[in-house]
Parts: structure tokens; C-alpha cells; sequence
């Protein structure tokens, strides 16, 4: 199975987005840390005995409802929702089921892995239609169900089987690991007259099942007058699993035909046997045009790495591809944590960083500023000024995280001129970023020749953008850190109870007001805002943020916070009324919230 889902990269790139280590994020967003208990999660009382009622219901349609809301439910963990299996399986057994509601229910059972039932599903799917099929036999493969091997073995050598049904046979033959068929899998795939598709399926499945025996089939592919796409395709997919240096040689001649399909798949190959192999051809396939091509050789080489691999790699860092550059970036970071690797990655960002393209700036400033290489600080002051979006606002994060305090003044000029500009023009959100960054890094670096800018960002003028407004006042926090000023916290408690006209105040800016008083310890304002604080409720239900900044404040102890109570609702189907036993909820919270969303 390495190398099958290449074949599928012949019209969209196989590289997912890296998971990324070096994401840009504000310091306030963390400061402080203040941690929500869990919240607890309630359905409405008799959910699933109202679902249970309309699955028993004639209606088809009150049936299908029913039943996907049962498989969405299992996500949010519905308690007791195995329960609903004995309905769901009436649906689908049943003669006078519409064929949705009998998918649903079905799907419903597959949700819920209700492997229990793979006899039922098994011989529904065999009654009632291709449909049906195509939802449960890949299921029955993954559950290693056996009956359905002699349906499949059927399929194989009987002539004029439905497509559908026969790729479903095939791919099945795969996932089962059944070499008994691999060679009716490969009379299917020399057969002429069949589809290419399911020609090509089959190979990909011989070559899943056998290590070794598949050589003279791969070389009438391979030697064929007109070799074309699919017969260099198929030629791959039987060596797959082969290891002989005869194989690995044709594969690795195979990872430079011109056709990036059927280069990248057998770079996969290559690349899952051992890296090393692609190492030879990594810098050729780096300079594809396809992005397929480009991510195996990036893989070889992030495998394999040496001093001058990396330094090679670095130079993706300004790939087209959005998905590859960030994967080769977060590699790179990796990799730097080994001491014979570090300097060499260093140099290569650095240089791409000094470089005119707006993408390997962009990732060159997040590797380094991770990697903390103070030495760019000045590229990074002079890209403050770039005309793309991503790599202005990386630079002043870049310069927030390295705390140069020389950098401090350029900073300071490019958010006096970025507020300027904002008040003539307008806001933007990429403008509202970038003063939001650098806004922080005066607070953290204890900016003082800031104060008069930041100030300007506490009225409330939504023009100045809730990022830089709370960037603002939180660093103001900082700055007078234990140093009370009277007068600005006077300034902070009047946005914390702003009640003017609408719109109100941002709730953000208010949070982030209390917070700063706190830290600041004012004392002519503690007691209004502990009134202001208590009159909207108790500790135990108040925001996190005021909750922290009061007790910083008094130095009062809370009890512990009250986890806030997540209702799931916006089902198809719920109770009309509240039982008046149920405790009101913290938070109302849509089908589609999940509680990390509350953190």
C-alpha cells in the first residue's frame, strides 16, 4: 500500500500542509494563562428515544433524519447511542425501506463500528443495490468480514460484472491482504478489452499482494512498442513490494520518466524501501515541475540529510507550493536541533531571506525567527516594509520574538506610520496584524518611548482594529507593571464599562483592560471594578480573564471556576420543552461548537 496513493496524485498534490511547529501567535493571547476547567456537555433529555420513535416511523424521511442525526450524535459522544443499533438494523433489513433511509441507517451502523451486525449489512448490500454497496463492502474489507471474499472471488472471474461491483472487488482482494487472487488480479490488469481504470486497479492490488514474481509482467509493460502513461503506471504499481536490485533499478529509471504521475509513484516506492535510493536523483526531482515530483526528492534528502542536503532543501523554502514549502520548512526546523545540520540550514534561510521572492521570505523569516538567528534582525526591519502581507506581518512577529532592543525605534516608526495611515485610509486586516505584533514587543521589551502610541489605541475607534487595540493596552500593562498610573487606569475602567451607543465595546478590549489594571495594581480603581465585576456575577461564573485580574488585584481567593455547560442543540428532532429540573446552561452552544472552541 506505499505507494498507491501516488497514482491518485496525477491531478492534485499528494502534501498535505505540514503540521505546523512555527505558527505565528500573539503573546496575549497566552498571557495570562488561564485555563478553563473542561466543559461539560449536555444533550436534551429524551434525545434519543424521540430519534428512536422516528426510525420506527413509516415515513422515509423521518427514517433518514433520524438516522444521521444518530451518526453525528456518536461524535459528540450521545450517551447510551449503541442503543439506537437494534433500529437502525430494522431499517436496513427491511423490504419496504427507501433506499436512503436503508443508506442512512447503514451509514449510521458504520459509524458507530457496529461490527456485530457486518452479517446483516453484508447481505443487505448484496440485495439492495450498487449503492449500497459502495458505503459497505470497503467497510466489511477494513473489518476483515470473510464471507464476503467468495462474493469477491466471483466477481473477479465472472464475465460482464458491473464496474462499480468489480473496483469494489478488487480494492477489497487489497485491503483483505488475499494473494490467493493476485493471479486473476493480473489477468484482469493484461486484459485489453477492460477499462483502464480497473486494469489499473488491478495491478495496484497484484502489486500490493506479491513481493516478488511480478518482474516478466512489469517488463512487458515497460517494453512495450508505445509504452504509454498506464502501462509505466502499471509497471510500478507490480514492483511495489519488490526489493531485488533488478526491481529498485527499474523503479529508480522509472522515477525519471517525463510523466510526473509516474515519477512520483515510483519515488514513493523508492522512498518507502529506503530513502537512500532516491538520494542520487533528489536534486533532479526537486527542480520538477510537479509539485508530486519535488515533495520525493524533498523527502530523500530530509531522510538522509548532510550538511550539504540541507543546504539544498533550503532553497524550497521558496517552492510554489504552498503546502511544500511549509513542509519543508518545519523539516528544516527539525532537522536544525542537530549540531552538524544547524549552520548550514542558517546560511541557506539566511541567503533565501535576503532574496527578492515574497515566498521564501515569508518562510525563511518564520524558520529563523524559530530557530532564533538574531543575526537577520535587519533584513527584518527592512521587510516591515514589504508590499506582501505575509511577510510583513512575519517580520514583526520575527522582531517581537527576537527582542533586540536596538530594532526598537524602526518598530516604533513603522506602527506611528501604520497608525497614520489607518486613521487617513481605513483599517485592513494584514495593517491590524502587523501594529498588533509590534505593539506587543514595546510591552514586552518594556518600550517606554511607546507609551504616547499606545495610548492612542485606547478610545474606542474601531478604525484602530481589536488586535492593535488590545495588543495596545495589554503591553500599557505591562509597561507599568507594579508602577500604578491613575489616570490611565481611570482611561482602561472606563472601556471596561463603556455602555454607550451602538456598537459597544469589544469584549477582547475590555478583558484586556481589567487585565492591565491588574497589573498595574491600581488602587483607585479596584474597588469600582470589583463592584462593576460582581454585579455581572459570581467568581465561579466570571470570565477567566476577570476572574485573574481581581484576584491579582485584591488578592482575594475564588472558588474554583464552574466548568461552563455546552448544550447541544439544533437537532431535527428534539423535546419541545425544558424539563424545569434542567439547570440552565453556562453556554447555548450550536451542533457545531466543539468544546475546544471554548478554550
Amino acid at each position: 500500500m506505499r505507494a498507491m496513493f501516488c497514482w491518485l496524485a496525477m491531478f492534485c498534490l499528494t502534501v498535505a500542509t505540514a503540521r505546523a511547529e512555527i505558527r505565528i501567535e500573539f503573546a496575549m493571547d497566552h498571557d495570562p494563562d488561564v485555563t478553563p476547567p473542561e466543559p461539560i456537555q449536555r444533550f436534551p433529555e429524551n434525545l434519543l428515544s424521540l430519534w428512536l420513535k422516528a426510525l420506527a416511523r413509516p415515513e422515509a424521511e423521518m427514517q433518514r433524519m433520524a438516522a444521521e442525526s444518530i451518526a453525528q450524535a456518536h461524535a459528540f459522544q450521545l450517551p447510551d447511542i449503541e442503543k439506537s443499533k437494534p433500529a437502525l438494523l430494522k431499517v436496513v433489513t427491511a423490504e419496504s425501506s427507501h433506499s436512503a433511509a436503508r443508506f442512512a441507517a447503514a451509514r449510521a451502523l458504520i459509524v458507530l463500528d457496529a461490527r456485530d451486525t457486518a452479517a446483516a449489512l453484508f447481505e443487505a448490500s448484496q440485495r439492495h443495490g450498487t449503492d449500497l454497496r459502495q458505503l459497505v463492502e470497503p467497510v466489511l474489507a477494513k473489518w476483515k468480514f470473510e464471507p464476503i471474499r467468495s462474493v469477491w472471488q466471483k466477481r473477479l472471474i465472472t464475465p460482464n460484472t458491473h464496474l462499480r461491483d468489480l473496483m469494489l472487488a478488487i480494492r477489497g482482494m487489497r485491503e483483505v491482504g488475499d494473494g490467493a487472487n493476485a493471479e486473476v488480479l493480473l489477468k484482469i490488469m493484461h486484459d485489453s478489452l477492460r477499462p483502464v481504470a480497473v486494469r489499473l486497479e488491478a495491478a495496484r492490488s497484484a502489486g500490493s499482494l506479491k513481493s516478488s514474481g511480478l518482474e516478466e509482467d512489469a517488463l512487458r509493460f515497460r517494453n512495450t512498442t508505445s509504452s504509454s502513461i498506464f502501462d509505466r503506471l502499471c509497471a510500478v504499481a507490480l514492483l511495489d513490494r519488490h526489493r531485488t536490485d533488478a526491481t529498485q533499478a527499474a523503479l529508480l529509471q522509472l522515477a525519471q520518466d517525463a510523466e510526473p504521475s509516474v515519477a512520483a509513484a515510483a519515488l514513493v516506492s523508492l522512498n518507502a524501501n529506503d530513502p537512500s535510493l532516491v538520494v542520487p536523483i533528489a536534486e533532479q526531482a526537486m527542480r520538477n515541475d510537479d509539485a508530486n515530483v519535488r515533495e520525493q526528492g524533498v523527502s530523500a534528502f530530509v531522510a538522509r540529510p548532510t550538511p550539504e542536503r540541507v543546504a539544498m532543501l533550503t532553497r524550497m523554502l521558496d517552492d510554489p507550493h504552498s503546502g511544500l514549502r511549509a513542509a519543508v520548512r518545519e523539516s528544516l526546523f527539525r532537522l536544525a536541533q542537530t549540531t552538524e545540520l544547524d549552520a548550514s540550514i542558517r546560511e541557506g534561510a539566511s541567503a533565501v531571506l535576503a532574496g527578492d521572492s515574497w515566498r521564501g521570505q515569508e518562510q525563511a523569516a518564520l524558520l529563523l525567527a524559530a530557530l532564533d538567528h538574531k543575526t537577520v534582525a535587519s533584513r527584518l526591519v527592512e521587510l516591515l516594509e514589504s508590499p506582501r502581507d505575509e511577510v510583513l506581518i512575519t517580520a514583526a512577529w520575527g522582531l517581537r520574538k527576537f527582542a533586540i532592543l536596538e530594532t526598537l525605534p524602526a518598530m516604533l516608526d513603522k506602527a506611528v506610520r501604520q497608525t497614520e495611515i489607518r486613521k487617513k485610509s481605513g483599517a485592513s486586516s494584514s495593517l491590524d496584524i502587523q501594529v498588533a505584533l509590534l505593539c506587543e514587543a514595546f510591552g514586552m521589551m518594556k518600550y517606554a518611548p511607546a507609551k504616547e502610541l499606545l495610548k492612542r489605541y485606547i478610545p474606542k475607534d474601531f478604525v484602530m482594529g481589536e488586535r492593535s487595540r488590545c495588543a495596545a493596552i495589554w503591553s500599557l500593562g505591562h509597561l507599568h507593571a507594579d508602577q500604578p498610573d491613575e489616570g490611565l487606569a481611570k482611561l482602561l475602567f472606563e472601556r471596561l464599562t463603556e455602555s454607550g451607543l451602538m456598537p459597544g465595546e469589544w469584549d477582547s478590549v475590555r478583558n484586556m483592560s481589567v487585565i492591565s489594571m491588574a497589573r498595574m495594581k491600581t488602587r483607585t480603581q479596584m474597588e469600582p471594578t470589583r463592584k462593576f465585576l460582581f454585579s455581572r456575577g459570581p467568581p465561579e461564573t466570571m470570565n477567566l480573564a476577570n476572574r485573574w485580574a481581581l484576584q491579582e488585584m485584591t488578592g482575594e481567593t475564588f472558588p474554583e471556576p464552574k466548568p461552563v455547560i455546552v448544550m447541544r442543540f439544533g437537532w431535527f428532532l428534539e423535546p419541545l420543552e425544558k424539563p424545569a429540573s434542567e439547570e440552565k446552561p453556562s453556554v447555548a452552544a450550536p451542533l457545531t461548537v466543539k468544546p475546544n472552541d471554548l478554550k
